[in-house]
């Protein structure tokens, strides 16, 4: 079984620049709170397309993790408990990063109609001088990493599962139905999310509790498992070595992205209010497709047609390995430059341009920031910490990875 997969690893890595860069961008541009979001610019639209990559993060991960654990399963010989244990042990380990980063050194929430930023303990210091502690939103909030730690979690046990109960060689078929009904279960958060938000404004936790994961703001549960179950029915494909991978991942990847993009252009237009309604739905509908189209074609030309790794492709790839370190920390690095460059005397309004520039630049200095670490094996990061507490249970292929 292959080991590694280096058009996964770029295709991550370029998510994770794009997000760095979009983060920068977002937070800094000055013209912020003056958005039109009922007739918003279209690089501003552009740019909260750019800034929905959770489900592309998703969908690697469980096509990763499913490969990891038939690998920990079928040449290893681990026994389904060690794999148990390993799989709560990396939940926890991620669950923890999600939750510091969120409320430590994460970006703000933007509050549009009070024309302010609930910030992270770190980035408001750097801000403003003040400590404070971080509000409940920024607790309930479900960004990338808790969504990603309650992949981890689901993917695992559903594996086990299907190993316990299904002695098919072939559970290909199964993971694309379990996709498809999961993602249509996904329309249930329109209605929800308004149950949740009542529950939310009169501090009821008997709705919070058991809602909050499942359809809180801004990756929950519902859809975003669906991604990771795109995820693991590509990764049995590769497993049962599917000669019609391509013609699979592509047609259903197609039908997706060409549904989800007409419901998008034919419903009222939404997307920067963030509301839950049948226009996400579209966009969910279309990501799910377009990632699958975006997984198939890097996995045929990096790894089945084995083109080499360029400079630049090798550049993003680096991402992939030391980038969950870089996006725990951009937050409270492009804070502080700007607070520097006051120190300074150094004032500047950023429009949509500079601040994608100003996005860019500190995107591209990471990147030659990774390159220097690279020769070091990424030691004590983020990734290297969680992968070495992971190895004692059982191998840790992400430990592999940082050290080859």
């Amino acid at each position: 079984m292959k080991k590694n997969y280096a058009g996964l690893d770029v295709l991550r890595g370029f998510g994770i620049f794009v997000l760095v860069m979009m983060h920068t961008a977002f937070y800094h541009f000055s013209g912020l709170y003056d958005l039109d979001l009922d007739n918003p610019p279209i690089t501003v639209t552009i740019i909260g397309l750019m800034l929905m990559f959770a489900g592309l993060f998703a969908m690697i991960s469980g096509l990763v993790h499913t490969l990891q654990y038939e690998r920990k399963t079928s040449e290893y010989k681990l026994d389904p408990k060690v794999i148990l244990k390993y799989i709560l042990m990396s939940f926890g380990w991620m669950m923890l990063v999600a939750y510091l980063y969120f409320n430590v050194t994460g970006p703000g929430i933007v509050n549009m109609a009070e024309r302010s930023m609930d910030e992270s303990i770190l980035v408001h210091l750097i801000n403003t001088g003040t400590l404070i502690l971080p509000s409940l939103d920024r607790f309930l909030y479900i960004d990338s990493l808790v969504m990603i730690s309650m992949n981890i979690l689901l993917v695992g046990l559903l594996y086990l599962l299907l190993n316990k109960v299904m002695k098919l060689k072939k559970k290909s078929w199964l993971l694309l139905a379990l996709t498809v009904l999961f993602f249509a279960l996904s329309l249930v958060r329109i209605p929800l999310y308004n149950i949740y938000l009542e529950g939310r404004d009169s501090l009821n936790w008997s709705v919070i509790l058991p809602l909050n994961w499942l359809v809180n703001k801004n990756n929950p549960i519902l859809p975003y498992f669906s991604f990771a179950l795109m995820g693991m029915w590509l990764a049995y494909m590769i497993l049962e070595k599917d000669k019609h991978f391509n013609l699979k991942g592509i047609s259903v990847g197609t039908v997706l992205f060409v549904l989800g993009v007409f419901f998008y252009i034919t419903l009222p237009d939404t997307m920067l209010q963030r509301a839950i309604d049948p226009v996400w739905f579209a966009i969910m509908m279309a990501q799910l497709g377009l990632f699958a189209l975006l997984i198939v074609g890097m996995l045929n030309w990096f790894d089945f047609k084995k083109h080499p790794l360029k400079p630049i492709s090798r550049f993003f790839s680096r991402y992939s390995k030391g980038g969950l370190t870089v996006f725990f920390v951009e937050s409270i690095v492009s804070a502080s430059i700007r607070q520097i460059m006051k120190m300074f005397g150094v004032t500047i309004t950023l429009d949509i341009p500079g601040a994608l520039i100003f996005g860019l630049c500190l995107a591209i200095i990471w990147g030659l920031v990774l390159i220097l670490w690279e020769k070091k094996n990424y030691r004590f990061g983020i990734e290297d910490l969680m992968s070495r507490s992971l190895n004692k249970t059982a191998t840790s292929e992400k430990l592999k990875k940082l050290e080859g």
